[in-house]
């Protein structure tokens, strides 16, 4: 396996009294998809988001391009980053949620030029034509001056991933990026996420849409109970399932 882009080492988290993350270990290589799959509560989401730090781990050890994302490592242990540092390296990671999370007051062009004006400090001419390339590239070149309210679900979570793109990350991580949607609305994200995963992005994707894991996915990780039950190439994983609480599940959602 290539040196891995995404590594996890033991990663514990816990709500209160309430571990949700049991020792997750996980490597993900240069433009690997992974997707996540199991049942509600099982930590897919809170794995994807200590991944970029927005939450923060109680053990073990993430890396992303052989950095701690949110930590600086002195002497064995681990020291958290200001808030500038955490999102500098935070940057490198795209993050598509399953609400879109634009700007209401800014058109489709504005929120995709907004992360790399703001942060990687582009000028404004550049980033705006980078930004309609990224709409073109989205299917939504027609759509620039739309503001979300003027979108479909599918069209504004297109912008949201367009967005993502404008900061040229590294990684991309998408927390059930159809969920929200109408169902006739969930094929054009799911088009567009085929088009990067063919591209060489490296993604690792939380979704129930079992037949993009399987046709997409070059590894499905089945979680259950904060723990990985089982993983393998996608195919294996979801249709030859080995361990009984993975057939139970994908019986249930197939």
């Amino acid at each position: 396996m290539t040196a891995a882009l995404v590594q996890a080492v033991g990663v514990r988290k816990r709500f209160g009294d309430n571990e949700v993350l049991k020792g997750i270990d996980l490597a993900v290589a240069p433009g690997e998809v992974v997707c996540l799959i199991g049942p509600s509560g099982s930590g897919k989401s809170t794995f994807l988001r200590c991944i970029n730090h927005l939450e923060r781990i109680d053990g073990g050890a993430l890396r992303v391009a052989g950095e701690h994302v949110g930590y600086r490592e002195s002497n064995g242990k681990l020291y958290e980053l200001r808030e500038k540092e955490v999102a500098a390296r935070r940057a490198k990671i795209g993050m598509v949620f399953q609400r879109f999370n634009l700007f209401g007051h800014m058109t489709a062009l504005e929120n995709v030029s907004e992360g790399p004006i703001g942060v990687r400090g582009v000028p404004r001419a550049q980033a705006h034509e980078e930004a309609r390339a990224l709409l073109t590239r989205v299917g939504l070149a027609h759509r620039i001056d739309a503001y979300p309210h003027e979108l479909s679900g599918g069209q504004q979570q297109r912008v949201a991933i367009a967005r993502s793109l404008a900061m040229k990350p590294e990684l991309m991580l998408f927390d059930e990026p159809t969920s929200a949607l109408d169902p006739e609305l969930v094929g054009e994200v799911l088009d567009v996420m085929r088009e990067l995963a063919a591209e060489g992005m490296t993604m690792i994707v939380v979704t129930h849409e079992m037949g993009f894991a399987r046709d997409v996915a070059d590894r499905v990780i089945f979680m259950d109970g904060g723990v990985v039950v089982e993983e393998g190439p996608a195919a294996e994983v979801i249709e030859r399932p080995q361990h009984a609480r993975t057939r139970e599940f994908l019986g249930k959602v197939r």
